[in-house]
């Protein structure tokens, strides 16, 4: 597992890299299988290894969606306080992800609080950059319902 390839763990020394991968399994799931869904018990983290996965939220004709691709993290509820999910993520093919349960990696990230600080950074990173996905998603589709 080279879990220092993928960006939130990127420059961490190989000690902490160590604990870090006692925290994780490797999961493998089939096309259309669901990894979890909104409302489920937040209680891992996912790393997609390969594949590709969509993360959909909302129901009915007012689903938000947006594709997962190799190198992509999900399920940062479980990091955030948060008690459920606030999104569905099922495979579009067949996927293989690094899962790390909640409590393990905050053990892990409590023993190096500076390795805690960093990768907390860029999961704000991440998050933040998934805001403004949906941001500009927005825009466009304002952008569209004003033209009509």
């Amino acid at each position: 597992m080279i879990i220092q390839e993928f960006d939130l763990f990127d420059g961490i020394n190989d000690e902490i890299v160590e604990d870090l991968v006692t925290t994780m399994e490797t999961v493998s799931y089939d096309t259309n299988a669901v990894v979890f869904m909104e409302g489920d018990p937040a209680d891992s983290f996912y790393i997609l290894v390969s594949g590709f996965a969509s993360l959909h939220m909302g129901g009915g004709d007012k689903t938000a969606s947006l594709t997962l691709k190799p190198g992509e993290a999900f399920g940062w509820s479980s990091l955030v306080e948060r008690d459920v999910y606030a999104s569905t993520v099922s495979c579009t093919e067949p996927c293989r992800l690094y899962k790390i349960n909640k409590n393990n990696l905050d053990r892990v990230l409590r023993q190096y609080p500076a390795t805690g600080m960093l990768f907390y950074k860029r999961l704000a990173g991440l998050i933040g950059g998934r805001v403004i996905s949906c941001h500009r998603e927005l825009l466009k589709l304002r952008a569209s319902l004003n033209s009509s």
